[in-house]
């Protein structure tokens, strides 16, 4: 014996196997085949031990651990993958476990985290043994390592045959894929499972909220029972890989064990109804659709069922149940792409993915597959799958069904769009809209409304001088010319031309007088390319003046019953007329009146000077009026911009009354910017109120006898 040790020692390569080899002879309690040795080496990381354990089958559930450790060693027998199905039964584990170093930490994991009971016996120094309970029995808190699946440390003796004992029993399936990790592999690939799982329920949790998002959108009620299949589908795996008793419901054993069961028939409830409304079996398929709903109810029993009765006893029927409408779902999608409907391809892609990883891992639960990466992680891969291609298929759905519809409609609104926009060319939608019309047919003489609107007027200057120098076909093109340009400027900014009047236009607009302003500046700044144009073809250039004023308009229909036209009456619409012509006056581009002003939406977006307080011929009340310089030219839009604080100032100092100062800052504005008429104007008043007695009820009131 000395002799043999000495060469063990001279031989290191050869010391362990046959000092392992010396203790399984000399040892009566450990003789045994030594493949049924499970060697632990410092070097690696993790082991497969199926093919060491050996397994004692109690029928009865009655052993104890004292029967166990009197039974002959040929009552344990080795098994294929440890994956017994649905089973009543106990099951007890050998193990044999040699480590070649005492100070590594080795980790035991069973990783099918639905097991009831699950009970590890760790042998001690006076003969005795430890027992460590887990299962989802047991709340998630009793566990020593706080983890999805069960994890047991094992200690263990150096160079020496260790025996442990596990006792496995479940109501469902009955699989213990064992594992032995070091502790730091073990910690590694928790990491790494969590950023999996991290990833995989992210994707599904998006989903839902997608989906669901759609459905408050659209009010599809498909993407509702997608929304709940796949949540339910989440909360299943989550059921089944244990997250869900660790981080969901880790006080709730009654879910630990039966969630995975229930869940099972209530997703596949709500997969039907899915089913019926995405590919619309009630007006495609009348009769299947009749089957699916009895399919949908016959799944709502089960799921009730499913949380009253033993698990063991309708698993069975709840896993037919779920395989039972397989094929009439895919039969009917193929049936309904055969038809033309395009989605159903994207269906039969999506559960196809799905019903592989699903039927993979249900032949494994059965003990039919063995426990491997495809058959673990069936469902997830499956599922992950199914998820994207679904809410792809939801997508193209709507996309088809607007299609669809907008198609069906096209050719009535091409005949219907083809006449309004010939009854459009002299009568604006718009004022049929307003009206509450549809139609032209439809305005009876004596149609009126009241409506708050923005009436814009526009008027080409020196239009007189301009027209005696053409001829009447000259004046009809020049006219049409510059009427084509200005009027879809209107119209892309919301309005609508009420009157061609010659060389003016009457424009309406709805809501905020924004939309106003912003088309009144884009004419101004388009008149510029124009004007390039008529330079071009050796014509003289154009100016127009803009105002506009907001107020109540009456709209309707005048005339008689064979002649009839629509028209706007209103004392808004004679301010607005006016407020244009001091444009003229004052030689400004834009003038709107207070009222305008007040009404902006965002008055930011635009620029502005008082101009002044008038009132205006025909009107007794005086009205304040305001200039926007945003369709002047750059420079000019510069230099008013520059002087705008002490022109201010100027204007602040006039009304009130203090016009020596007044002066100065106009005088000061009139330098930096002589072609301001505004400023000269109020220059010229100023110098006059100092050469002149004012009267004791001066207003600052500037009263205009001429239109």
């Amino acid at each position: 014996m000395k002799k043999n040790k000495h060469l063990l020692k001279n031989f290191t390569s050869l010391a362990t196997l046959l000092f392992n080899l010396f203790l399984i002879c000399a040892v009566p309690l450990l003789a045994a085949d030594e493949s049924e040795i499970i060697l632990l080496k410092s070097d690696n990381d993790t082991y497969e031990i199926a093919k060491q354990a050996r397994v004692f089958i109690d029928d009865e559930k009655s052993y104890t651990l004292e029967q166990i450790l009197t039974l002959p060693e040929s009552n344990f027998v080795s098994h294929k993958n440890f994956n017994f199905g649905l089973s009543k039964k106990a099951y007890w584990i050998k193990l044999r476990i040699t480590p070649d170093n005492s100070n590594q930490d080795w980790l035991l994991e069973i990783s099918h985290p639905v097991l009831d009971h699950v009970a590890l016996y760790i042998p001690e120094d006076n003969g005795k043994y430890n027992v460590k309970k887990s299962g989802d029995a047991l709340p998630f808190h009793n566990r020593s390592i706080k983890h999805r699946t069960f994890l047991f440390e094992l200690p263990l003796k150096e160079n020496q045959v260790n025996v442990f004992y596990i006792r496995v029993s479940s109501e469902s399936t009955v699989s213990v894929p064992m594992k032995i990790w070091n502790e730091k592999a073990m910690t590694e690939n928790r990491v790494n499972e969590q950023m999996v799982f991290g990833i995989y329920y992210g994707l599904i949790i998006a989903m839902a909220l997608y989906n669901f998002f759609l459905f408050i959108y659209v009010k599809d009620l498909s993407y509702l029972f997608y929304v709940i299949y796949i949540v339910s589908f989440g909360l299943l795996q989550m059921s089944l890989n244990g997250l869900a008793f660790q981080y969901v419901w880790p006080n709730s054993t009654w879910l630990a064990s039966y969630a995975p069961t229930f869940l099972i028939p209530f997703l596949a409830s709500f997969v039907v109804q899915f089913t019926r409304y995405f590919l619309l079996t009630a007006e495609k398929i009348p009769k299947m659709d009749k089957f699916f709903q009895i399919v949908f109810w016959l799944g709502i029993i089960l799921t009730v069922n499913a949380m009253i009765v033993n698990i063991s006893s309708i698993l069975w029927v709840l896993i037919a149940y779920t395989f039972m409408g397989i094929p009439f779902m895919i039969g009917t999608a193929i049936r309904i792409w055969w038809q033309g409907y395009k989605p159903a391809s994207y269906y039969l892609i999506a559960w196809s993915a799905f019903f592989i990883g699903a039927l993979l891992y249900a032949l494994k639960s059965i003990g039919m597959l063995p426990n491997i990466f495809i058959t673990t992680y069936g469902l997830q891969i499956g599922g992950a799958m199914e998820v994207i291609l679904l809410s792809i298929a939801l997508a193209a759905r709507i996309n088809m069904m607007k299609k669809e519809k907008e198609d069906a409609q096209k050719y009535a609104i091409e005949m219907q769009t083809l006449l309004a926009n010939s009854y459009a060319r002299f009568v604006p939608k718009q004022f049929l809209t307003n009206l509450g019309k549809t139609s032209i047919l439809d305005v009876k003489l004596g149609d009126q409304i009241s409506k708050e609107m923005t009436v814009m007027f526009s008027d080409i200057r020196s239009f007189t001088d301009l027209s005696e120098k053409m001829t009447p076909e000259e004046n009809f093109n020049f006219i049409n010319s510059y009427l084509s340009r200005m009027s879809p400027i209107i119209q892309n900014h919301h309005g609508y031309i009420d009157k061609f009047m010659g060389d003016g236009i009457m424009a309406l607009f709805d809501g905020m007088p924004d939309n106003a302003l912003n088309a009144a500046i884009a004419m101004q700044k388009h008149i510029v390319v124009y004007n390039l144009h008529r330079d071009s073809q050796g014509y003289e250039p154009i100016r127009i003046g803009i105002g506009m004023h907001t107020g109540r308009l009456m709209l309707g229909a005048i005339g008689g019953i064979e002649r009839m036209e629509g028209t706007v009456i209103s004392d808004s619409v004679n301010l607005g007329s006016r407020i244009e012509g001091l444009t003229k006056i004052y030689g400004i581009k834009i003038a709107i009146s207070e009222k305008t002003f007040l009404t902006l939406d965002n008055p930011n977006n635009f620029h502005f000077r008082f101009l002044d307080r008038v009132q205006v011929k025909g009107k007794k009340q005086a009205v304040s009026v305001y200039e926007v310089f945003d369709g002047d030219s750059e420079n000019n839009f510069a230099l008013k911009f520059k002087t705008i604080g002490i022109y201010e100032q100027g204007i602040e100092n006039y009304f009130k009354k203090n016009f020596k100062e007044a002066k100065e800052c106009f005088l000061e504005v009139n330098k930096k910017n002589p072609e301001d008429k505004v400023s000269s104007i109020y220059l010229q008043r100023a110098d006059y109120y100092l050469g002149h007695e004012i009267e004791e009820n001066w207003d600052g009131v500037s009263v205009l006898t001429d239109k």
